[in-house]
């Protein structure tokens, strides 16, 4: 049995984070059926690609510099990050899921 491939892990591991989705984020497998993309609601918020052992970032704001890294763990983190950056924004609303 084959190892899967860094992008399907890390699609996988991103997906099993519930504060992602809660966090008004979604990510799937990329339209041509590799890579990652991140959604925040409806909007494309980025993605990363795998280019031979590394996890390349490029995201929506082609203004904003992409990221490459060594790791899923990297890449997870990255995310994780961006994400939370994303909704610390200042005048930007919260997703429903966090409003109270």
């Amino acid at each position: 049995m084959t190892s899967p491939t860094p992008d399907r892990e890390l699609l996988r591991q991103l997906a099993d984070i519930p504060e992602v989705s809660l966090s008004g984020f979604s990510v799937r497998e990329g339209l041509a059926g590799t890579g990652v993309t991140v959604l925040r609601g409806r909007d494309y918020f980025g993605s990363w690609r795998a280019v031979d052992t590394q996890l390349v970032w490029v995201p929506a704001n082609l203004t904003e510099p992409g990221h490459i890294v060594e790791t899923v763990e990297e890449a997870v983190r990255h995310t994780l990050l961006m994400i939370l950056k994303s909704i610390q924004s200042p005048g930007r609303k919260p997703p429903r899921a966090l409003a109270c």
